[in-house]
């Protein structure tokens, strides 16, 4: 198996050191988020990976939501993986973390996954203690277009507060989310 082109494309000496490569022409980040499918023919994602750093053999990443909390690639099989479509690399566009409450910190991340028929928004919502790292919970959501992400963070899962309500509003505003579309404070809360 030929070894995979990887170049660096910030400001790292080496990609073990840098946030921001590329392996055979992927842009990959810290933060991207990896679907990971059971086989190249199925549409299922098995396993979303958050994309936690770079080292000379491989990319090491965080299963979201999964089993196994951590998984190691090497870029020879990470570069055949994604050739065959085993594995797709889906961009973080937008990312805010707040305090629901004091014993409360919520993080929601927006990506954007690009794919032959168009492509496809995935949230990540999580829930941790304020003083860990781990999450308390944390949830995946595919959604079919902009209208769900806000129908998903607004409506689907009211916000427990006004407060909580400008966090998500400012989030979705600055993901590119136009003004007009996004339900008042009273419809999120449902009053």
């Amino acid at each position: 198996m030929p070894k995979p082109d990887i170049e660096v494309l910030d400001d790292g000496d080496a990609y073990p050191y840098s946030s921001h490569i590329s392996v055979d022409g992927t842009e990959l980040q810290l933060g991207d988020l990896l679907l990971v499918f059971d086989s190249p023919d199925d549409n299922g994602v098995s396993f979303f990976e958050r994309i936690y750093g770079f080292t000379w053999p491989g990319i090491i990443t965080h299963v979201v939501d999964g089993p196994v909390p951590a998984e190691f690639h090497n870029f020879e099989d990470f570069a055949a993986d994604l050739d065959s479509g085993k594995i797709a690399v889906a961009s973080e566009r937008e990312q805010t973390s707040f305090f629901v409450d004091e014993d409360t910190v919520r993080t929601i991340t927006l990506y954007r996954y690009q794919y032959q028929g168009g492509w496809q928004p995935i949230l990540i919502n999580e829930r941790r203690d304020p003083l860990e790292d781990t999450p308390l919970a944390q949830s995946v959501a595919l959604c079919d277009d902009g209208e769900q992400v806000i129908e998903e963070l607004l409506l689907s899962n009211s916000p427990e507060g006004e407060q909580e309500y400008e966090h998500i509003q400012e989030f979705l505003t600055s993901a590119g989310y136009q003004s007009e579309l996004i339900p008042s404070v009273d419809e999120a809360l449902g009053g």
